[in-house]
């Protein structure tokens, strides 16, 4: 057992050992913590740290699945004696504990934790539970994920943060193209590392803008019933247009490693890309806004000095770095500002 006779709080750890997943939000790792040893979340946050809850037990329980839980360099202290384990190693597994997600407070600060109304970043996402059965995880078990859902190919389901009605988890199946396109992301990340991501993010923004005008379109729509699925409710969106979003991505990667980008080079791309909706049924003359806010974007090449694109190398145009954030969610990883959710009139 860990014991550190310095250390103003909690000196030795919990009877039972619990191990955080990989990508697991804090408030559902502590929650398993806590109910593994016979507590409940309220009696176990009286051990690490000081706080505000509600005074009701039963809505405490309830936190872990509506938002994250925050500590302070003291709080992640007291959590890795809990847990028996180094708090560099929650840090890893975990990634509300990361540096840039403590609460404010130096060392010396008492231990405090926190859960505001929602997240701070990113979306709490139910993790596969054929994945948890695997791992020997006894109770449901919530990730935070920078996009608010997730696609697990070992079990071919999809589970998103949706808490409305419909089902918790989408079986792919009947779904395979999307399972393809998830292969094809992983692919492209693979190959091209963060270019790769990128630029699926940017053609996910198109997608998004085509389905925003275009919700009925009727590969998307059929892909919706077949998962259950509202077809113009926005938690269907991702879903339905990722196999679209996978293929486009893989022509921005083809315009990029080109790197011709004079007026007819973008032309004949775009005259690409159009016979490809022309295919998928999305409407060529409402969609082709989208396509061409991005080419223009890239129509600059990469920043001097720059790489020749090579195996494993791809430097994207000069006009693609108005990105918000390189590892977070995929509107944030685009060059293209809108989002889902919005209206069509304000992209």
């Amino acid at each position: 057992m860990l014991d550190d006779p310095g250390l103003y709080g909690p000196r030795r750890a919990l009877p039972l050992r619990v191990g955080p997943v990989a990508g697991e939000s804090t408030g559902s790792f502590v929650n398993r913590l806590a109910h593994g040893n016979g507590l409940g979340l309220a009696d176990f946050l009286d051990r690490v740290g000081q706080g505000e809850s509600s005074a009701d037990p039963e809505r405490v329980e309830k936190y872990p699945q509506c938002t994250e839980m925050y500590v302070n360099e003291a709080g992640l202290r007291f959590l890795g004696v809990l847990a028996d384990r180094a708090p560099g190693l929650l840090q890893r597994d975990l990634p509300s504990l990361g540096s840039g997600r403590l609460l404010a407070g130096g060392p010396e600060e008492a231990a405090q934790w926190r859960w505001p109304w929602e997240p701070l970043a990113g979306h709490l996402v139910r993790y596969c539970p054929p994945c948890g059965d695997d791992l020997g995880v006894g109770e449901a078990v919530w990730l935070m994920s920078p996009d608010s859902w997730q696609v697990c190919l070992r079990h071919g389901s999809w589970s998103d943060d949706s808490r409305g009605r419909g089902p918790d988890f989408v079986r792919l199946a009947e779904l395979p193209e999307t399972m393809t396109a998830h292969r094809a992301r992983q692919a492209l990340a693979a190959r091209w590392g963060r270019a790769g991501e990128e630029l699926f993010a940017d053609a996910f923004q198109v997608a998004v803008y085509w389905w925003t005008r275009m919700p009925d379109t009727v590969c998307w729509v059929r892909r919706a019933w077949t998962a259950g699925l509202d077809a113009r409710e926005m938690r269907a969106a991702p879903l339905v247009i990722y196999p679209e979003a996978a293929e486009l991505a893989q022509a921005m990667v083809d315009f990029e490693r080109a790197g011709q980008r004079d007026a007819a080079d973008r032309a004949r791309w775009l005259a690409g890309v159009e016979r490809l909706m022309a295919g998928w049924g999305v409407d060529v003359a409402e969609g082709r806004q989208a396509l061409l806010v991005w080419l223009g974007r890239h129509r600059m090449g990469p920043p001097a000095p720059a790489r020749p694109a090579g195996r494993r190398h791809l430097t994207l145009a000069l006009g693609h770095y108005r990105v918000v954030s390189r590892t977070g969610s995929v509107h944030q990883r685009s060059c293209l500002t809108w989002q889902l959710g919005m209206s069509a009139a304000d992209m």
